[in-house]
């Protein structure tokens, strides 16, 4: 290749390493990219989490079985975003098992439809909705799992929705990295409407504290 041919190569993989991101993280993720400064932060920020933090579908899988996501059951991915465990936890639960993708974003909700129709999915139903109205039915749903984004989200009016679809017997799943534990804590006690059965670093796993 000449060196001219070169040149734009290394301009056209320049832009793409920097408007590729802050298209993301302006209209996806809503950061506010008010400076230079503050924009190079967040696009160092971006591709340290593609290259150093973003998690393999393994690593993934694992979080999902550790939330406690079986084959057979009925799941909700609560904030979902683009989808990056709504198809592994498609794969867990089996054929017999539901996931229901739930965000309030149209755009993941188009990732997440667009990607369940090439991959022809039959037991993911992806859903805009609220998390506070879900429109989902009473006592339907075996595990509620929410990654990284309950503080996005985090009130008592969302913990009353996630109790009214529980089962009796269900478990809510938060995986939360963003929110202090001694907040994200005092949240959820202050709805009392759960207690904590589990914890492994940053993923808790609630039970319902009234049953009826």
């Amino acid at each position: 290749m000449e060196p001219q041919q070169w040149f734009w190569v290394g301009i056209s993989a320049f832009l793409a390493a920097t408007i590729i991101p802050y298209l993301i993280l302006k209209y996806i993720y809503h950061k506010l990219l008010a400076n230079v400064l503050n924009y190079l932060f967040y696009i160092l920020l971006f591709w340290m989490w593609i290259f150093a933090i973003y998690e393999t579908p393994g690593i993934r899988r694992r979080r999902l079985e550790k939330a406690g996501v079986k084959e057979r059951q009925v799941i909700v991915d609560l904030g979902c975003g683009p989808g990056r465990f709504v198809f592994l936890a498609s794969k867990i639960i089996g054929p017999e098992g539901k996931v229901y993708a739930l965000d309030i974003h149209p755009l993941n909700i188009a990732i997440v439809t667009v990607r369940k129709a090439i991959g022809g999915y039959k037991n993911i139903n992806v859903m805009y909705a609220d998390c506070h109205a879900t429109q989902l039915p009473d006592k339907a749903i075996d595990l509620v799992f929410i990654n990284d984004a309950f503080h996005e989200f985090a009130d008592k009016d969302t913990l009353k929705e996630v109790a009214r679809i529980l089962k009796t017997d269900g478990i809510l799943a938060i995986d939360e990295h963003e929110m202090r534990e001694a907040k994200f804590m005092r949240i959820i006690e202050s709805a009392n409407l759960f207690t904590l059965i589990e914890k492994e670093k940053k993923l808790y796993k609630f039970k319902l504290l009234i049953g009826d």
